[in-house]
């Protein structure tokens, strides 16, 4: 099982996918799941491993989603006293499995280092390249004539700008640095890509009339939004080395504080509108989950322990004591 966890980790990162990592770190016999027992749990809200059965499977996908979402760690305990206890880090569960063990179970995200493009070979390109290759980021560079000896340590050095050469851009930064040498076509060529960020190093003049040339060319309103330019977070920045620290932090400000949803999404063209959109990793576990109204312990809809009619809609429970208590009030669980 170890092998096969490495394995799909190894993967899961090659893929630049995100995930969580599920340990059991504490148990009460009787449980089924052992201390040092994992799990990953997919973006899907598929899970690889093993911590535990019935409602902890279900606690732990529905905590590890929004782990992953959240981009911090959580530490669960299911028992069968409960508890009311909740922050940020922490949430108490009741143990509805017949085992009635108590777990707890540690969660932590593993979220894919996001990937930097820079497109030119200005003087800020090389520094930026240099120390987002120090970073750990992954970096290409895409300028004309450019060659992997301006830029050591960097993934890919393409000589033109053209991002074609990338297939997923959802999780990368684009930095537009070219000073002067076709601006508008590489800023023009970067909002047509669906990264979710993309920023060009200019002044507040220069950016403005960038913007007003690339709506003269056609570019919609809501893709000239996306461009974020003056780029960098405001340190005074004099020296070339300064402007791609500035850059470079606000690159990591805005990874890890998590950028709006929307902003990692194509925006699509009015003929791509019609196009059912992918489920999302919420829809896959609503799908196989219910959440209990009395207890908020997710049941799996295959295996509930009772299901009753209320009002039209199947109600699915986990054990026979919130059953009793949501028939002799259930106006009182679900509105």
């Amino acid at each position: 099982m170890f092998n096969e966890l490495t394995l799909n980790i190894e993967a899961q990162l090659a893929k630049g996918s995100d995930f969580a990592i599920a340990q059991v770190v504490d148990r009460m016999a009787p449980s089924s799941g052992k201390v040092g027992d994992k799990a990953l749990i997919l973006e899907s809200g598929e899970m690889i491993g093993w911590v535990g059965g019935g409602c902890v499977r279900g606690i732990v996908i529905k905590e590890a989603l929004d782990v992953i979402k959240t981009k911090r760690y959580r530490r669960v305990r299911i028992s069968p006293e409960g508890g009311s206890r909740e922050t940020a880090t922490y949430k108490e569960y009741v143990m509805s499995c017949q085992s009635k063990g108590t777990v707890e179970i540690l969660i932590e995200p593993m979220i894919a280092q996001p990937e930097i493009i820079i497109a030119g070979k200005s003087n800020i390109a090389r520094k930026l390249a240099a120390l987002a290759v120090a970073a750990d980021f992954r970096v290409s560079v895409l300028a004309i004539d450019a060659d992997s000896q301006m830029f050591p340590g960097v993934h890919k050095v393409y000589d033109k700008i053209d991002f074609t050469h990338f297939n997923n851009l959802s999780n990368t930064y684009i930095i537009v640095t070219t000073r002067g040498e076709n601006d508008d076509l590489a800023v023009k060529k970067a909002l047509e890509t669906q990264a979710g960020y993309v920023g060009f190093v200019a002044s507040t003049k220069k950016a403005a009339d960038l913007r007003t040339n690339l709506s003269n060319e056609g570019l919609s309103d809501d893709d000239i939004a996306r461009l974020k330019s003056p780029v960098g977070l405001d340190i005074n920045a004099k020296l070339a080395s300064e402007v791609a620290i500035s850059i470079l932090a606000e690159v990591i400000e805005d990874f890890r504080n998590g950028r709006e949803s929307a902003n990692k999404q194509k925006q699509q063209a009015p003929s791509e509108a019609a196009i059912p959109a992918e489920p999302t990793a919420g829809d896959t576990f609503a799908e196989e989950y219910y959440i209990n109204p009395v207890c908020q312990v997710p049941v799996s809809r295959k295996n509930p322990k009772h299901i009753i009619e209320y009002k039209g809609e199947r109600v699915y429970f986990c054990c026979d004591g919130c059953k009793v208590s949501f028939e002799k009030n259930p106006g009182q669980y679900i509105k």
